[in-house]
């Protein structure tokens, strides 16, 4: 054999194994290409579900928030009319506080009246009850002559 045909023959067998790496690359590509396919189909199953599930969440937050502020507008009446009631018994405190504040003085003024004038009070306690006792006596002085 020549230089030439083992040239040939190695050219040819070159290429030969050169076919089959390259096919057995394909083949490899074609399965790994198949399963990125698969992932891929997967993958988006996936996707779709929490998607969905996203979805209802996002649904069932919205229904949350709208009871949440239905309910604080159903408490908005009662805070107002507790505030309120809070102001009205505010005001009922401050006159209480004044009238105990009026009793007090009215007593401290009634006690230094009665202090001041002491000694006219117990002559006229005493005049009083000297006026009643002589009344019983004739009451009684009386009801002893019209029993004779």
């Amino acid at each position: 054999m020549t230089w030439m045909e083992i040239s040939v023959v190695s050219i040819a067998a070159a290429f030969l194994v050169l076919a089959g790496f390259a096919i057995r690359v394909l083949i490899a590509a074609k399965q790994l290409l198949h399963q990125l396919s698969l992932t891929a189909a997967r993958t988006e199953q996936h996707v779709a579900k929490t998607a969905g599930q996203a979805e209802q969440l996002l649904k069932q937050a919205g229904q949350l928030t709208e009871e949440v502020h239905m309910q604080v507008l159903a408490l908005e009446p009662g805070v107002q009319s507790i505030e309120k009631a809070g102001a009205a018994i505010g005001d009922v405190a401050s006159v209480l506080r004044k009238g105990a504040r009026m009793m007090n003085d009215s007593l401290h003024g009634a006690e230094k009246v009665v202090h001041t004038h002491q000694k006219r009070i117990q002559d006229v306690m005493e005049w009083a009850t000297t006026g009643y006792e002589l009344w019983q006596r004739w009451q009684a002085s009386r009801n002893a002559k019209s029993d004779h």
